[in-house]
């Protein structure tokens, strides 16, 4: 069975806008099997390549807990003496798996149960522009399209005028009889 305690934590007393959700699951135990005298906390079950996976080992009642070490599919990851944090920062694919700790609460040696974390690979974003965008490029590319065919028309004008201009034979007339 699983609880799901959601709370807020301020990152910085006084200040309404950095209020951090912070969301723990807990795998609820009871104190009559051998096996629930240890739990394993996680902030979530399902974490984003990059992210940071903290686990928690936490004994029933808060008692004394010592010789901590956790585990991935199996396999020990860290071992302590009495730190029960296990952290992983930038999480990848490989981090996926079932997690499980063990520890010696007075001179009686515990297991929790697994947790399965998932670590997903990275989410490709989707990029949506509003319509009056797409519509602003639309109309400078065609301004751009419609601006250097105009240039290049005036620019062929103006090549065709000069050489005219050249083969022009002008005549002077100082009235009419001079026609």
């Amino acid at each position: 069975m699983t609880l799901e305690i959601s709370m807020f934590l301020s990152v910085r007393p006084g200040s309404r806008w950095l209020l951090q959700p912070l969301t723990i699951l807990l795998l609820l135990a009871s104190a009559d099997r051998q096996t629930d005298w240890l739990l394993l906390q996680t902030t979530q079950l399902v974490f984003q390549e990059g992210d940071t996976i903290m686990l928690r080992c936490h004994s029933w009642k808060n008692n004394p807990l010592n010789k901590i070490t956790f585990y991935q599919n199996g396999n020990s990851k860290q071992f302590s003496h009495f730190n029960n944090k296990f952290s992983i920062p930038l999480a990848n694919q490989s981090h996926s798996g079932d997690y499980y700790c063990k520890g010696s609460v007075g001179r009686k040696s515990y297991s929790s149960k697994s947790v399965t974390i998932t670590v997903q690979g990275p989410t490709i974003p989707y990029i949506s522009l509003p319509w009056y965008q797409i519509t602003f490029f639309l109309v400078m590319g065609l301004l751009f399209a419609v601006d250097t065919g105009m240039y290049f028309s005036v620019q062929r004008d103006l090549q065709s005028s000069v050489e005219n201009r050249r083969n022009y034979k002008v005549r002077w007339c100082h009235g009419l009889q001079d026609k």
